[in-house]
């Protein structure tokens, strides 16, 4: 949850604001453009649904319509949010190492042509100038150390 607090303002209060996952977002909006033509579908009632109907009833075939998509929603909106969050994951790990010192080469999906791949560019270029950095550090104190820089 995220708190907003505008102390020191008259007549202003504190708020909360809640972050919801990106996965329940896009669940929540698939749901509700699924849905509705589906029920709008099953009031119709093409002619190809009319064997489902005559086994089911009117009630039964909206029910099972409903089931299938919502189905076939979860399963669309897991493999996506999995596409979204995956490379995000990634560069989490890779921050939280470089944030402890830990510098290895980063294996991050650079591949891709969306924002998560300009992402992950930038973060492969924040992570090589962290080692020169580290490296020229290094050297600087070797070399100072052992007398090879003048002062």
């Amino acid at each position: 949850m995220e708190k907003s607090d505008m102390a020191g303002l008259p007549g202003m209060r504190t708020v909360v604001r809640m972050q919801i996952p990106i996965f329940y977002k896009m669940m929540i909006s698939m749901l509700f453009v699924a849905v509705i033509p589906i029920l709008l579908l099953s009031i119709v009632t093409v002619g190809g649904v009319q064997p489902i109907i005559t086994v089911f009833g009117i009630g039964g075939t909206i029910v099972l319509i409903t089931l299938i998509t919502l189905i076939g929603i979860l399963i669309c909106s897991y493999h996506l949010s999995t596409l979204i969050a995956r490379p995000i994951v990634q560069l989490s790990q890779v921050a939280d190492e470089l944030s402890r010192g830990i510098v290895r080469e980063p294996e991050l999906p650079v591949a891709r042509n969306d924002e998560i791949g300009t992402l992950s560019r930038a973060f492969s270029k924040m992570v090589n100038t962290y080692r020169l950095l580290d490296t020229l550090a290094q050297d600087q104190q070797y070399g100072s150390s052992h007398g090879y820089v003048k002062e």
